[in-house]
């Protein structure tokens, strides 16, 4: 189902995005025009008139890519949290061409004291839905394969 990826930077700034599709791991490059992403570049107090939202740009392709055991990415290089063992607790963030820019222009959902283009994070949240019981799973009858 739908989710919401946040993530905290240890300089507190509080960024993240919104999956319509989710995330299931199946290899797949997903488009959506409900897709977004979003900060509080200077961290708390996190209040509706102090958030940025930033949308989709360039129309609905390539919103999130699913690949398996990668974390989660919004974009081609919009917001990208990898989890593996190479990486850390970092985060990296190019906005422009999948997601639209900060206000000011930059290309950055991370604070000021951030690395604008990889951040080290201090927490990260994943919020999925549930579908109900009755509901239809779109590709509940895939299989992931990978070819070596």
């Amino acid at each position: 189902g739908p989710c919401v990826v946040c993530a905290v930077t240890t300089t507190g700034c509080v960024c993240g995005g919104y999956a319509a599709r989710g995330f299931a791991g199946i290899g797949e490059y997903r488009g959506s025009i409900a897709a977004f992403l979003f900060t509080w570049p200077d961290g708390p107090p996190l209040t509706v008139e102090r958030v940025v939202k930033l949308p989709k740009a360039g129309g609905a392709s390539l919103a999130t890519i699913d690949i398996p055991e990668s974390g989660p990415r919004f974009g081609a290089d919009g917001l990208a949290i990898p989890l593996d063992n190479v990486s850390g607790r970092t985060a990296r963030c190019k906005l422009g061409p999948y997601y639209k820019k900060m206000p000011d222009g930059s290309g950055t959902l991370f604070g000021p004291r951030d690395n604008p283009q990889l951040a080290e994070l201090k927490e990260l949240r994943v919020y999925a839905g549930v579908y109900a019981p009755d509901e239809r799973i779109p590709f509940s009858g895939a299989v992931p394969f990978a070819i070596e």
